[in-house]
């Protein structure tokens, strides 16, 4: 009897192995992982930072970094980013707004009573400097150096709001856009993040298009974007809601930021990004196919 007990685990687990590689096999991932959630399809594998819920389909050209400040002896999320090294920008950046990084504790105006003197950009020190735009590349070809993560985004602790001066933050933009339309939207964004009655935590993507037919060479600086956009999704009491945007490039970019709504089912498509790849596929499926803007005006 015992023999034919351990006969029959042993049929079972060949039974099982052969399942699971035949599932990963067709999943395409190539990893060799099992699912963490047999939910969800689409997630991504590898650290625990990618797969958080803000964080899109990684994309294999790029390199992904999360930035992370201490915070009572613990390691906060400051924000990660995908950043593709051969057109020296990154193709998205992800944070949250939650009770961790709400509040208000610096001011981009402090700058100029540090060492800093006022300028406080400065390398991403985890990758190399080639592989992000330079000062004069951006500002000698007539560009701001426009944040994907804005400063007023994280303002949390100094170190939050100096990790935002990180050059592979930085996206050559013209400054009647940055300071128009664009910023009205991050206004929307921060305007609701730190709102604890609209969410419990608010997911934001952002980032400028770095595709083929996407972008353009000016001067020196290699790839200026087309179009920015935005993918932006509030969880409150386990309640999602998703809007997204897509603003092209230019100097006078007409109308309000609602002219630019979406559904996120809208944006993938446009811009190639698998957003909030890590929920589960009916959430992730029921939310980004609709939007309400008034619920966000």
């Amino acid at each position: 009897m015992k023999k034919l007990f351990s006969a029959t685990l042993y049929l079972i687990y060949i039974y099982c192995t052969a399942l699971l590689i035949v599932s990963c096999s067709n999943d395409g991932g190539g990893s060799g992982e099992e699912f963490t959630n047999p939910e969800n399809k689409n997630e991504n594998r590898g650290n625990s930072y990618s797969r958080r819920i803000e964080i899109p389909a990684l994309n294999s050209n790029d390199i992904f970094i999360t930035h992370t400040t201490r915070v009572a002896g613990k390691d906060n999320i400051t924000y990660s980013i995908s950043h593709n090294a051969e057109r020296k920008h990154s193709r998205w950046v992800a944070f949250t707004f939650d009770d961790s990084n709400r509040e208000i504790a610096w001011q981009r105006k402090s700058w100029k009573y540090t060492e800093w003197g006022g300028d406080p950009f400065q390398p991403d020190p985890e990758m190399p400097e080639s592989y992000v735009f330079t000062k004069s590349e951006i500002n000698k070809n007539g560009f701001d150096r426009g944040h994907l993560v804005a400063s007023y985004d994280r303002v949390y602790s100094k170190d939050a709001n100096e990790q935002t001066f990180y050059y592979s933050n930085m996206s050559p933009m013209y400054n009647d856009f940055n300071t128009g339309l664009w910023s009205n939207l991050e206004g929307v964004v921060q305007k609701h993040g730190r709102n604890e009655s609209f969410c419990d935590t608010l997911y934001v993507v952002k980032g400028g298009t770095i595709n083929p037919g996407y972008y353009k060479q000016v001067g020196t600086c290699r790839t200026v974007p087309l179009y920015y956009f935005m993918a932006i999704l509030s969880r409150k009491n386990n309640i999602y809601n998703g809007i997204a945007f897509w603003l092209e490039h230019e100097r006078d970019l007409e109308g309000t930021i609602w002219d630019y709504a979406m559904t996120i089912d809208e944006l993938e498509e446009k811009s190639g990004i698998d957003f909030f790849c890590n929920l589960p596929d009916k959430t992730e499926n029921s939310v980004e196919r609709v939007y309400y803007p008034s619920k966000w005006q």
